[in-house]
Parts: structure tokens; sequence; C-alpha cells
């Protein structure tokens, strides 16, 4: 049998603020997906993925409305494809801003103080 750990408040936090990003990006691009422009179910992508960069995981800059297909065109285009996407979506100048943030060498962990800081900030957009 499985044993299930306690999610921490740190771990909830961030689910937290997950699902306000998310839903914040869906609002902002209409509920249509920005590559397709179909009104279906659309999921919160990350342009630069969670996994290469922590810094930029709740900047809204970092995220589009796709598809379920869409998305996993993204996730699996090769390179060049998803730059030029990713340039006609949010233009040069996001992008450079984008990588520059992804890439900052004194962005240090989020505390939870930090998390606790961004969600109101989020809220705020709402």
């Amino acid at each position: 049998m499985r044993s299930y750990r306690k999610r921490t408040s740190y771990q909830k936090l961030q689910d937290e603020l997950d699902k306000l990003c998310g839903d914040i990006v869906k609002e902002r691009d209409g509920h249509r997906c920005r590559r397709c422009k179909r009104a279906v179910q659309v999921f919160w992508c990350h342009i630069i993925r969670r996994s290469r960069s922590k810094a930029v995981r709740w900047v809204l800059l970092n995220g589009l409305a796709l598809c379920r297909d869409c998305h996993m065109w993204f996730d699996y285009a090769d390179a060049i494809q998803a730059a030029l996407f990713i340039e006609s979506m949010i233009g040069k100048e996001k992008m450079l801003e984008l990588n520059e943030l992804a890439h900052d060498k004194n962005a240090r962990p989020w505390l939870i103080g930090d998390l606790m800081k961004k969600k109101a900030e989020l809220l705020d957009k709402r």
C-alpha cells in the first residue's frame, strides 16, 4: 500500500499560486488557445519550463493559454519553431526580458514570505 505524505503549507501555497496564475493567464487570453485560436479547454503553458527556471514560475509574461494539442506541439517543437512562435506571441523585447529574468544570477529561492507576497500581488491583478 502506498503511503502519502501530507503536503506542507509551502507546497499548498505553491499549488494556490499555480492555480491563480493559470486562471489569470487564461482570463487574459480570453479562454482561447493563443496558437490555434479555438475556444476549447485551455491550459496554462509555461514558456520557460518550471524545471529550467524557478525564478519565472509565477511571472504572467511566462504563460500562454494553449489547448491540449497546441501545448503538446509546443512541448515537442524544435527550438527554432518554438522561439518563432513565442516571438510572434509576445514580441522580441518581451522574450529578451523574460530570458533575462529567468537567468538572473541574483535570483534566490522562493521563501514562504515571498510566496505570500506574490499571491497578494496576483490577487490584486484579478
